[in-house]
């Protein structure tokens, strides 16, 4: 009767151990994907915020941005409409001339630990090489991706990230405002939809 316990007993510790084991190799995997779903979420909301300052644009027949600012680890958006007639400019929103049409969002509120940032060495979709901490808004001299009603829009790439994980970029087509949101492949060192 005692030999019954004794081998329950460590037929228990060898489940248990079996159990802890488990978990150790799944708990990295299990964060990696969090890390993956939670950027693809982050940029799909970005751009979709980048679509709706593209038709708040043809709706008000003016142009509207997005002003994009990373403060520390975080990235601060909002949209604003052309005042005046003369086209988005910093220096009229912040007179007021510009005015806000939402209120001020963060983009780690929609998805957690995702921010503007470049977190691994990728190619920029232009062939340069970008490094990790590069500056992740490359639009030109400014925070504003701006849309005109018109249809035309403000060139470049908004890159998206968590501090691991993937790469994501937000493609700005200029002649189009068109917006495209691409995953960088490290192994293949390609942009794919």
């Amino acid at each position: 009767m005692t030999d019954a316990r004794g081998a329950a007993f460590i037929d228990i510790i060898v489940a248990v151990s079996l159990c802890f084991l488990m978990a150790a190799i799944a708990v990295p995997v299990i964060g990696g994907t969090l890390d993956r779903e939670r950027t693809i979420v982050g940029a799909q909301y970005l751009a979709g915020q980048l679509q709706r300052a593209r038709l708040e644009s043809l709706k008000r027949s003016r142009s509207v941005a997005v002003r994009l600012e990373v403060i520390g680890d975080r990235t601060a958006l909002r949209l604003y409409a052309d005042g005046n007639g003369n086209g988005m400019l910093q220096r009229d929103i912040d007179r007021g001339t510009d005015t806000p049409l939402t209120p001020p969002g963060w983009l780690d509120d929609q998805a957690p630990g995702i921010s503007l940032r470049i977190n691994q060495p990728v190619t920029d979709t232009s062939g340069a090489r970008l490094e990790p901490g590069e500056d992740a808004l490359r639009i030109g001299n400014t925070s504003l991706v701006t849309f005109s009603p018109v249809g035309s829009a403000t060139s470049g790439t908004v890159y998206v990230a968590a501090h691991r994980g993937p790469q994501m970029a937000i493609r700005v087509f200029g002649a189009t405002g068109r917006v495209r949101v691409l995953m960088f492949d490290a192994p293949t060192r390609q942009w794919l939809p």
